[in-house]
């Protein structure tokens, strides 16, 4: 029997160029994914481990060495350099501020929030699903939803976020927008890359990423900014969370997944380049100017504030919710 008969697509992660596909279980698939991981991992981590001498691999990026691991962990231990963001922010004009999360109130939410059991487990403490909760939280101190009329949840994929606000609110349109779904509208589903999103000019009163802006390759980032220039009402607001703000502009890859995904994910000249181990194709983190560059300067029509979270470790101690960036059309 052919691999393809024991597999059931589901959804795909999506970048600039390609789509993988990753499966859901099904009966036969458990022991089959269980005989092909192993496999997989070994060659994978083999092929990172080479990376510093493989010559299949770049060590030189932009006259710059190839550096391994996360610019964003650099920061979660040493929050003076988030100190210096927040003074270089204020220095170059970009409006800052520093936000608290409101440990009680998330608290109720997540005894009160409904979510499916598949999403990270649905509890507390369980793989990623409290870093996830706390994003999704974090959104209503900044959104009042109750006054939204049409929502987009960008880059949604299975999150189910856009159906909580859709049952707590009563929102009267709401929209989860992925490349992986199929092209166009269907129902409350909007397929194709989020630039290229078909509602009528300034129609959205809310629009939100939760961690998924960094995955937005080659300049599809700068073409979704001028979209929601487009797209928001006077007064509409966008949210990006976490928003991934470093010392260095950088972009991150895996670049024994890409090899053997055989993705090659476009990277920009002037950014660091990193190698991570983490089985995800790119992760794009910005610097002062590149968040003028990339983001304030397509956002003519709008405001953009960047908050800094001081107690996001507080809340969870494995949290890496360090900067919120909040877009308001004029």
């Amino acid at each position: 029997m052919k691999v393809s008969q024991y597999l059931k697509p589901a959804c795909y992660y999506f970048d600039n160029r390609h789509i993988m596909k990753i499966f859901v279980k099904t009966s036969n698939e458990s022991m089959l994914k269980k005989l092909i991981r192993m496999p997989y991992h070994f060659t994978h981590d083999v092929l990172y481990e080479t990376a510093s001498w493989n010559p299949i691999f770049k060590k030189i990026y932009g006259r710059k060495t190839v550096q391994k691991g996360f610019i964003g962990d650099e920061h979660l231990t040493n929050s003076t350099l988030d100190d210096h963001l927040f003074h270089q922010l204020k220095a170059a004009g970009i409006a800052c501020n520093e936000h608290y999360i409101n440990q009680k109130n998330f608290e109720n939410y997540l005894a009160t929030a409904t979510y499916p059991k598949e999403y990270y487990g649905a509890k507390p403490g369980h793989d990623n699903f409290t870093e996830k909760a706390l994003e999704h939280y974090v959104t209503l101190e900044f959104i009042d939803f109750s006054q939204v009329q049409c929502f987009v949840d960008v880059a949604a994929c299975t999150s189910p976020f856009a159906d909580i606000i859709s049952q707590k609110f009563k929102v009267a349109e709401v929209y989860k927008q992925d490349l992986v779904y199929p092209p166009g509208i269907n129902g409350n589903k909007i397929g194709g890359y989020a630039h290229e999103m078909n509602l009528p000019t300034n129609s959205v009163d809310a629009l939100t990423l939760h961690c998924s802006l960094e995955h937005f390759e080659d300049n599809t980032d700068i073409l979704l900014f001028r979209k929601m220039n487009r797209l928001l009402r006077k007064g509409g607001k966008a949210l990006i969370l976490p928003f991934y703000l470093a010392h260095s502009y950088t972009i991150h890859v895996d670049p024994a997944y890409n090899l053997l995904r055989r993705h090659f994910p476009a990277i920009d000249e002037e950014a660091e380049l990193r190698y991570c181990n983490w089985y995800q194709f790119h992760s794009r983190h910005y610097d002062i100017i590149q968040l003028q560059k990339r983001i304030i300067a397509q956002l003519p029509d709008c405001h953009v504030v960047v908050y800094r979270i001081m107690n996001f470790r507080q809340i969870w101690q494995h949290s890496y919710l360090r900067w919120v960036l909040e877009i308001t059309h004029r």
